[in-house]
């Protein structure tokens, strides 16, 4: 049986700075985060940067646009404070997928579009396509 796609969304900020300040300026914990010289426990390398991020809540099986849009609804109890984080350190709102039964489309709807002007985000993708041919119930 194939596995059904999964993605997710999450705004992130990246630079030099203690991830706390960036709590307190905006209110709000992250959902991850690290200090720039922390080792990274997969690689045991220092971080080159400090990564502050706000992931969102929902279940990896909806649609891209619905993580998005609840990624802005946490980001909209501060919207000034995180578009000042967001503008101070290259604030971009990263989208991941992996596609195991198809690609079912990306579209950003005006609204949505504006939102994200708002916060002064970049978009980032990483789109993983993961289907065979040679699947089980082909």
């Amino acid at each position: 049986m194939t596995e059904p796609n999964e993605q997710y969304a999450y705004f992130a900020v990246g630079g030099d700075f203690d991830p706390s300040d960036i709590s307190n300026l905006v209110g709000v914990s992250p959902s991850e985060c690290w200090r720039k010289g922390d080792l990274n426990p997969r690689t045991r390398y220092e971080r080159k940067f400090s990564r502050w991020a706000l992931y969102s809540r929902l279940e990896r099986q909806r649609s891209l646009e619905d993580h998005v849009q609840d990624v802005l609804e946490q980001m909209r109890v501060n919207p000034v404070a995180f578009g000042e984080a967001s503008t101070k350190y290259a604030g971009v709102m990263q989208l991941v997928a992996y596609f195991k039964t198809d690609y079912p489309g990306l579209s950003f709807e005006r609204e949505l579009v504006k939102s994200l002007a708002e916060f002064s985000l970049s978009v980032d993708c990483d789109f993983y396509f993961l289907y065979s041919d040679s699947r089980e119930d082909s």
